[in-house]
Order: C-alpha cells, then structure tokens, then sequence
C-alpha cells in the first residue's frame, strides 16, 4: 500500500467515509462535514506515527490541508525533508 492509499484507508476507517462518490481526493473534508477539528489532531498524530515526520504546532495551525490531496502533499514534502536530512543517504528516483 502505498502513501496515499495509507492515508486514504486512515480517513476512510476513522472517518467512516468512502473516496469516490462524492467524496473525491480533491473534496475539503472539513466543508464536507467528514472531519473536524478533533478528528483533524488525530489525522495529525497518526501521520507523525505512519510516515515518521514531525509536524510542529504551527504547521497544525496555519496550514490546514484540508483535502487528500492537500494531505498527501504535505506528507511528501515532510518526509523528503526528513530524508534531505540523513546525510549520506542516497535519495532514489
């Protein structure tokens, strides 16, 4: 499974929400009514645990990603920033 898959099933399981119908990847889940602020923190939190990334407070607080898209994106990003990090470690492409 991979990163967006990952992320998608974790919204889909807590959330209990289906990608596909109206809900797309693009879809703002806090406008949609399938997420909210608490559910926002535990989104937050797991992908600190999933992915290994930190997400500091004011990441959590000025930039709401609030689709998969959004999501996803920024999960990329942390996790290509933690791996630039590693010194010696190649990066595959």
């Amino acid at each position: 499974m991979d990163r967006t898959d990952t992320i998608r099933q974790f919204i889909e399981d807590r959330f209990l929400v289906e990608f596909g119908g109206e809900v797309t990847d693009g879809t703002d889940l806090f406008k949609a009514g399938v997420m909210d602020s608490f559910g926002y923190i535990q989104l937050m939190s797991f992908l600190e645990d999933e992915f290994a990334i930190g997400v500091t407070d004011e990441e959590i607080l000025t930039d709401v990603f609030v689709s998969l898209d959004a999501i996803d994106a920024f999960v990329a990003r942390k996790a290509a920033a933690r791996d630039a990090g590693q010194g010696d470690a190649s990066c595959a492409g």
